[in-house]
């Protein structure tokens, strides 16, 4: 008898927590968080309420491998369609030499998922998915900023992640990624603007490709996440408001006694402004709320060509633009000297506009999308 291949029924979590827990990586979020799990692939409207949208392939009656997905709606110029992350694929060892990877993800490879986006490939698998005419793309660029007061924070940071940074190394890199210039304060409102669904993420919409951000995104991804607080910041600009969704993160160290807290920093996964001078207001209200909150910077990854021309002229850097920036570190929880760098690929049937690191690029893609911004 061969594999069998269906989707998940939610009593089966147990199994496939141990299953992740072996196969993809010891105690793994998804095993730590159950919450999270739930969340990620049980979202409602999204997917029949009697499953995940996760795929499951039997060997009798015994787990033979996994693929997560996570559904959402794909905004194409101001056109819809279903689109699919695809999450978590592994098979297990006594089944890597047949057919069943291939039909694991003709579960999610049909006509109704379009695009299907894998974000966050290991670099080694890339291979497959241009054998399998998928797109390898570009990795996402990460951008960072350093408060100016926090200059040596970041050095002290920098040279505990990387002690062969000691001394001036650590302050070089700390003083390249240092905010020139203060902007003026600028008050904010912490809400999702009550017009964002007729105005303003239409006037998007028309203009970027990447996941339907509505109202209703907005609140799934952010208001309801299990396990991170992420904070809105709205700022108006005549009869249109900006928006940026940031969290405050905590760095810590692995230590023999357990884990020490080091510093803070600030993950920036939306930055929605409605014009260059919007841009620079939304970019004053973050940083002093980064101020407030005791952050010494912030980092964000972002694809959308516009968007980065905005964050670079306002302060951020590309840390590939720095000749240590694969270095600087990202995981915070614990903290290591691993840059982050992401790769993705993706299956669409349609002619669309490159996803690339280019000044020109439509898609308006960040690290919340998918699953990539959650805890280690």
């Amino acid at each position: 008898m061969g594999l069998e291949f269906r989707f998940a029924r939610p009593g089966e979590y147990p199994e496939i927590s141990r299953f992740l827990h072996e196969y993809w990586a010891a105690n793994h979020v998804y095993c730590r968080t159950p919450e999270l799990f739930e969340w990620t692939f049980r979202r409602p409207g999204q997917w029949a309420p009697d499953s995940y949208s996760f795929s499951v392939a039997e060997d009798k009656g015994e787990l033979a491998g996994i693929l997560g997905g996570i559904p959402f709606r794909f905004n194409q110029f101001g056109r819809c369609s279903q689109g699919m992350w695809i999450v978590n694929y592994v098979i297990r060892p006594d089944h890597r030499k047949g057919s069943a990877a291939l039909q694991l993800l003709s579960q999610f490879r049909k006509p109704e998922f379009n695009p299907v986006i894998a974000f966050g490939i290991n670099p080694a698998t890339s291979a497959i998915y241009r054998v399998l005419r998928g797109r390898v793309l570009d990795e996402i660029p990460r951008h960072l900023l350093i408060l100016p007061e926090a200059r040596e924070r970041a050095a002290r940071l920098f040279e505990t992640a990387n002690p062969q940074w000691a001394g001036d190394p650590a302050r070089e890199v700390a003083e390249a990624f240092t905010l020139a210039r203060e902007p003026e304060p600028c008050p904010a409102e912490e809400v999702i603007p009550r017009s964002w669904d007729t105005c303003e993420w239409p006037s998007f919409a028309a203009r970027t490709i990447g996941a339907v951000r509505d109202t209703a995104y907005l609140t799934w991804r952010y208001r309801q996440h299990p396990v991170f607080e992420y904070r809105f910041l709205a700022v108006r600009d005549g009869s249109m408001t900006g928006l940026a969704v940031w969290r405050l993160e905590t760095i810590r160290q692995q230590t023999a006694e357990g884990r020490v807290d080091l510093d803070r920093i600030g993950r920036l996964v939306e930055f929605l402004p409605v014009s260059p001078a919007n841009a620079e207001a939304l970019f004053s209200a973050f940083t002093g709320a980064l101020r407030n909150s005791g952050a010494m910077g912030a980092d964000f990854y972002g694809y959308h060509g516009e968007t980065r021309c905005w964050l670079r002229q306002l302060g951020f850097r590309e840390t590939a633009q720095h000749p240590q920036g694969r270095a600087i570190p990202s995981r915070f929880q614990p903290l290591d000297a691993k840059g982050g760098a992401i790769l993705s690929a993706m299956f669409v049937e349609s002619e669309l506009p490159p996803c690339a690191d280019s000044i020109d690029c439509p898609w308006y893609w960040t690290k919340s999308d998918s699953d990539q911004d959650r805890p280690n």
